[in-house]
């Protein structure tokens, strides 16, 4: 294990890396923890190994203190950006993600330290993954907004749809921006979302194009699994809503308005 000190952050390096072609995908929590969950399914599924971890003052807990994590064994945590490595047929994949958005006022900074050691490592490439909100509608779709336009019609073949106007808030859209302006391709992936509750599915999206687009494979039947439950604990619940509204209809007495 080696330790750089980045000013006020530090980079422990599990081990030393050069990435051949490398690029980076950052999901961090956001709008229906879309990205999150997508970063987090893939690594836990694949087994992936951490190969580096960022910390500093910017890097906090999710409810926007500075402190730590205590796990389940008593053993301190410091707050931390995770990177995980995949080592792809043709290219390596670091995967990034954290238990929070840095702090606000860590924004830019964070981003650049990510940015800085990415690129020392053979970096050429970012994606930010996350959630973005859609008009009522059954179909999930994944969308993107591009830096580097040369992006588009690789992630139009792959059924993503381009993202007109609005804003992207925090890390998602930051770091593919600052990316690109030090030459990298970079764009951001959207699976769309109607609520800002966990989205399973908008997640299973985002995977399926990023697996087609980076060509490695993940089996998502574990996370059709997930989501089949949640299908039918809201199938039950909505159930016992109707029960509830019928009663309470029945209880009105003739005269009520």
């Amino acid at each position: 294990m080696r330790v750089l000190s980045l000013d006020q952050y530090r980079l422990i390096l599990a081990e030393e890396l050069k990435l051949r072609d490398g690029v980076l995908v950052q999901g961090l929590p956001g709008i229906g923890l879309v990205g999150k969950i997508a970063v987090d399914y893939i690594v836990s599924t694949l087994n992936l190994r951490k190969v580096a971890e960022l910390i500093g003052p910017g890097i906090i807990l999710p409810v926007g203190n500075v402190g730590v994590y205590v796990t389940n064994e008593g053993a301190l945590q410091i707050p931390s950006y995770k990177f995980y490595l995949l080592n792809g047929g043709s290219r390596d994949i670091l995967f990034v993600t954290s238990e929070a958005q840095p702090a606000l006022w860590a924004q830019y900074e964070v981003a650049e330290k990510v940015l800085d050691f990415f690129v020392s490592i053979g970096g050429r490439e970012v994606i930010g993954a996350c959630g973005t909100t859609a008009e009522e509608s059954e179909h999930v779709g994944v969308y993107y907004a591009y830096a580097s336009e040369d992006c588009a019609k690789k992630l139009e073949a792959l059924g993503a749809k381009r993202s007109t106007g609005g804003t992207i808030t925090g890390a998602c859209g930051l770091l593919p921006a600052l990316a690109a302006l030090r030459g990298l391709k970079a764009y951001v992936l959207m699976g769309s979302t109607q609520t800002p509750e966990p989205n399973f599915v908008a997640a299973r999206e985002l995977i399926r194009v990023l697996s087609k687009l980076l060509e490695f494979e993940v089996s998502l039947e574990d996370l059709e699994k997930t989501i089949e439950q949640i299908r039918r604990r809201e199938e039950e619940m909505e159930k016992v809503l109707e029960t509830a509204r019928q009663k309470e209809g029945e209880s009105l007495p003739s005269w009520y308005v």
